[in-house]
Formats: structure tokens, C-alpha cells, sequence
């Protein structure tokens, strides 16, 4: 019987932290998710992986989580496994169309372990966010140049 109290009692902390982090996550399903890293890594594992409509997977040391609105914005939000040397960390990386066709990326980051591995993970996340965004206006770029000038615009 006295097993079972820590369990509840972490079960009475979790859930209602899990509640709170997803209503944080999902609060305009018309703009991305955000994530709030006070609410710390458990909670808000949990309420990433409850996403409604969400796509999992894994790869790289990350589960990783995707929920989209097609043509508009869709957010990667992943997860470090417990052998990735930045666990326990959470990064969301938002894609955004902007009215030039262009997809940008931004990422926001949460580390709750070893900071320099942290950091260097919000490095690699940064470079990637301008990688992203830099190919994806060349390739606007591209299909503008390729166009006829007399074409109707779209």
C-alpha cells in the first residue's frame, strides 16, 4: 500500500501539469504551438505527445512530434531520448509561409540538463533555422526567374 502514494501523487502532479501544458500547445489551432519550458520536461513531454493530429516518429536521439496546417505553418517539436548527450531538452522548430512564398524557420528550445550540451544543440537548431530559410528562398527565387514576365501572376 505504501508503494502506491508516491505513485498517485506523482500520477495528481503530472496529469493536471500535462492538462496545463497541452492547453498551452493548443490554445489556436489557427497559429503553431508553443512550448513553455517552466513547466519542465515530463510535463511537457507529455503534453507534446498528446497533441490532437499529431504525426510522431523518431530519429538522430529525438521522438519527435509534427502537427501542420497545410500551406500555412507546421512545427516540429522534438524530443531528446534519454542517450542524447543535451537529455533532458525539448526544441520546437515553427516553419511559417510568408506572403512571398518563402517558409521561414524558428526554433524555440528548452535544456534541463548539461548546458553545454544544451547550447550546442540550440546551435546546431539556429543554423539549421537559417540553412532552412535560405534554401527555401532560393527557391522562390528560382521559380520567379524561370517565369515569363508576361505570365499572370499567382
Amino acid at each position: 500500500m505504501r508503494l502506491r502514494r508516491p505513485a498517485v501523487w506523482l500520477a495528481g502532479l503530472i496529469l493536471p501539469a500535462a492538462a496545463i501544458a497541452q492547453g498551452n500547445l493548443t490554445s489556436n489551432p489557427s497559429n503553431p504551438p508553443d512550448i513553455d519550458c517552466s513547466l519542465g520536461f515530463e510535463a511537457l513531454r507529455a503534453a507534446v505527445q498528446a497533441l490532437p493530429s499529431a504525426q510522431t516518429g523518431e530519429g538522430s536521439g529525438f521522438d519527435v512530434v509534427m502537427v501542420s496546417r497545410p500551406d500555412v505553418w507546421r512545427a516540429e517539436i522534438s524530443i531528446t531520448t534519454s542517450w542524447h548527450p543535451a537529455y533532458p531538452a525539448v526544441t520546437m522548430r515553427t516553419f511559417r509561409k510568408q506572403v512571398t512564398g518563402v517558409w521561414t524557420a524558428q526554433s524555440k528550445s528548452c535544456g534541463y540538463g548539461d548546458q553545454g550540451q544544451f547550447a550546442a544543440l540550440v546551435e546546431q537548431m539556429k543554423a539549421g533555422d537559417k540553412a532552412l530559410t535560405d534554401a527555401s528562398r532560393a527557391a522562390v527565387d528560382r521559380a520567379k526567374a524561370s517565369k515569363s514576365p508576361l505570365a499572370p501572376p499567382n
